[in-house]
């Protein structure tokens, strides 16, 4: 390095912001030949933002006078036609083919952060969300949400460089980088992203060399306007062990927490995930719903009990059209197994009445209208069989009826259930949305 850019920066160092020096000056490569300092910016967009900002090229220029005044100053970009032509296989993974929107099942759980993700896609270098984290436990698609971000921007401008990398793989290259001397080409590259897109961003605690070099990238991607979407398994401010310049960084973006998914959603990830072409499995919307009904934690566990059933159905060789309770419980054991319930009354109510498009004052008033006996006999009917309650004690919570009408309910809807199928599947479907209140 040239004397007199070392002394210079050491000037520049006390004399701007630490934020400008780290980002713009301290990056500048410096090369010394007849009577000029030749100054070196990684990057195009970075020499431009230098010669946008005066303070910056003035700054420069007096720091350089004041140990040399004879010597010229000359700004240019590096050359990285040398860089190695692997460099993005080591340092990047692929985006995965199938994480793209069209693949993705919308519920309460993700659906703003969904949203988010596309806004952003599509507005690369001008959404006001940046950084925008997706946090929430394992499981739970954010690395999905995240790379269909990826898709739609590369979809949208087939020329902008879209980075994605795990966390731990960004710690590899810093620690490789730093053994070969090599830190430069490494910060480089991602800096040369329109879109970075980091997986696992809380694994970076700790690890006090990656943070250093993170924030430097960081902070030029911020400044140059270029996207920056993590994932993360909590609140950035949570974070053990996270510096606090990168506590604050993070935390001034978007920060959107995933769910894990309801009812509905579960069985239309499952019955989605179902005609893949890699499970194919037929599988009835019921039996979406009935595996739905005890398997709620998260996305992978609902991809694991698929390819545990898949698995027993063709090594049983059984029909895909006789997927059955039966069939499934057989498939997956433990994972459907009775449950312990306790239910209150006003669960019962609110659900069916919800299910039939109705109030629950219109549930348990006087009114005979058809489609209000065929619901309040039906809540009745379950309110015997989820409950605890007595006929009578029941009777008392829809406008104090006698327990001879409760007992009528049970007894007509015991025979409806056999030879109707539609009330068959409603009083399933409402079981199941009462036993996942």
């Amino acid at each position: 390095m040239s004397e007199t850019w070392a002394r210079s920066l050491e000037s520049l160092k006390n004399s701007l912001p630490l934020g400008e020096y780290s980002v713009w000056i301290k990056p500048l490569k410096a090369v010394e030949r007849n009577e000029t300092l030749h100054l070196f910016a990684p990057s195009a967009s970075a020499l431009k933002y230098i010669n946008n900002h005066k303070n910056i090229e003035s700054a420069v220029l007096l720091a350089v006078a004041d140990f040399d005044k004879k010597l010229k100053v000359s700004f240019g970009v590096e050359d990285k036609t040398k860089k190695p032509v692997d460099l993005k296989k080591q340092q990047t993974t692929p985006l995965f083919p199938e994480y793209t929107f069209d693949n993705l099942v919308l519920g309460n759980a993700n659906q703003v952060a969904a949203l988010a993700s596309r806004q952003i896609a599509e507005k690369i270098g001008a959404s006001p969300y940046n950084p925008f984290i997706i946090y929430g436990e394992s499981g739970l698609g954010k690395t999905h949400l995240m790379q269909a971000a990826g898709h739609l921007a590369l979809k949208k401008n087939p020329k902008a460089k879209i980075l994605y990398v795990p966390l731990m793989d960004f710690v590899r290259n810093i620690t490789s980088s730093l053994r070969h001397n090599t830190i430069e080409s490494v910060k480089f590259f991602y800096q040369s992203a329109d879109l970075l897109l980091v997986d696992d961003i809380h694994l970076i605690a700790g690890k006090d060399k990656s943070q250093e070099e993170f924030f430097h990238i960081f902070n030029f991607l911020f400044s140059t306007k270029k996207q920056i979407i993590f994932t993360c398994d909590q609140p950035p401010k949570n974070i053990k062990d996270l510096e606090n310049r990168l506590k604050t960084r993070f935390s001034q973006g978007l920060n959107l927490q995933l769910s894990p998914p309801e009812l509905e959603m579960r069985a239309a990830i499952l019955l989605k995930k179902s005609q893949n072409s890699k499970i194919s499995l037929d599988l009835s919307e019921d039996m979406a719903l009935f595996i739905a009904s005890h398997v709620v934690s998260n996305v992978r566990d609902l991809e694991g009990a698929l390819l545990k059933l898949k698995a027993f159905v063709d090594f049983s060789k059984i029909d895909h059209s006789f997927i059955t309770k039966d069939v499934i419980e057989g498939a997956l054991g433990d994972l459907i197994k009775p449950k312990k319930l306790f239910i209150e009354i006003n669960e019962v109510q609110k659900t069916v009445s919800k299910y039939y498009g109705i109030t629950v004052s219109d549930l348990v008033s006087n009114s005979r209208k058809q489609h209000l006996v065929k619901a309040r006999q039906m809540a009745m009917y379950l309110s015997h069989s989820l409950t605890s309650l007595s006929l009578a004690k029941i009777g008392q919570n829809f406008g104090n009826r006698d327990h001879s009408t409760v007992l009528y309910s049970c007894e007509k809807l015991n025979k409806l259930m056999e030879t109707n199928e539609e009330i068959r599947n409603d009083v399933e479907n409402i079981k199941i949305k009462i036993t996942n209140i």
